[in-house]
């Protein structure tokens, strides 16, 4: 059996939603590069060895020193360059990365961006970017396709056109980078019907590509009723097959957050869960999953300290009772 533990995690230099990460977005904006460089060590030290930066850009504003003709002016920021901040520290310590593809524009509340025409040309430009500007570090092992490419209300099945937008923007990166690893973290899609499964692996081929990282939506279980993470584990026994047969790997994003946090305005935080649901989570997931990954160490599972000066209550407690956890199953 595979060990029920965290190898990989997404972080963001500036979150797309500023409510979402209330308690780490204004503090990582004064971040500079020996922030950075803590925090991956963080997570390099409790045994992750894979980065995956959310977006590389905000609202079309490139955070990282981009091309200017085919992407952008920077955001200003006191670090000069986050993105390579992030590549370094991780190419130090033999770690990988993957170089989110976002944002073009506004997010909305379920994390979709709007796949239109220009959307797909920026960020392709940005990937050729990336890749120029990076791609001599070891650390990077492709880009995070930042569309999550929804499923049915239903289940078991990608909403068709989602999918058919989706797999549009993926061709148009495929044509910039080539052999580059894709990856992508689509919503869950509970457990398909047997006669959904040749529907959806036509649907895996068609968004083409290397890795579904999927969600386990386990943060929005006390939202929504009708989720429950132990369905979508039982999908991922059903669904693993379909992307071996069209060798794509299947890792499980295991969220560490409970949504149920409301600032005055309404809008939901994003706040630490217990580390016994975490501990299920991966219990279910990893028998089955090529990879286990979460959202997020930065903000919601780090350790404090003067680098790191991030996290919402309770941030500290997660981080412990997880090195416990890695300690028992080493």
């Amino acid at each position: 059996m595979k060990k029920p533990l965290i190898t990989g995690s997404f972080i963001d230099i500036q979150h797309v939603n500023n409510w979402d990460a209330q308690y780490w977005v204004d503090e990582c904006r004064e971040w500079r590069d020996e922030n950075w460089d803590a925090i991956v060590g963080d997570m390099h030290a409790i045994g992750l060895d894979t980065v995956i930066i959310i977006n590389c850009a905000i609202w079309g504003r490139p955070l990282y020193p981009a091309n200017r003709r085919t992407v952008g002016i920077q955001l200003p920021m006191p670090c000069a360059d986050p993105v390579g901040a992030i590549v370094r520290a991780a190419d130090r310590r033999g770690m990988g990365v993957y170089l989110g593809l976002g944002a073009f524009g506004r997010y909305s509340l379920n994390a979709n961006p709007d796949l239109s025409p220009e959307h797909d040309a920026w960020l392709g430009c940005m990937a050729e970017d990336l890749r120029e500007k990076y791609g001599g570090y070891q650390a990077l092992k492709g880009f995070y396709i930042t569309a999550e490419a929804h499923g049915i209300k239903e289940g078991g099945l990608f909403a068709q056109d989602d999918c058919d937008k989706t797999a549009r923007f993926v061709k148009s990166i495929r044509e910039r980078v080539g052999e580059a690893k894709l990856m992508m973290s689509p919503a869950n899609l509970k457990k398909p019907r047997p006669e959904q499964l040749d529907p959806l692996q036509r649907q895996l081929e068609q968004l083409n590509v290397d890795i579904f990282a999927y969600q386990d939506h386990a943060g929005f279980e006390k939202v929504y009723k009708n989720l429950n993470f132990y369905v979508a584990a039982e999908g991922y026994s059903l669904i693993k097959p379909l992307h071996e047969k069209l060798g794509q790997q299947m890792w499980v994003n295991c969220e560490v957050f409970e949504y149920t946090e409301k600032r005055p305005d309404g809008r939901r935080v994003c706040t630490p869960c217990e580390f016994e649901r975490l501990e299920r989570q991966m219990g279910v997931a990893a028998p089955i999953a090529d990879k286990l990954i979460i959202y997020q160490y930065q903000g919601l599972m780090n350790q404090r300290s003067s680098l790191v000066n991030i996290g919402a209550p309770g941030t500290d407690a997660l981080h412990a009772a997880y090195v416990k956890h890695r300690a028992r199953h080493m």
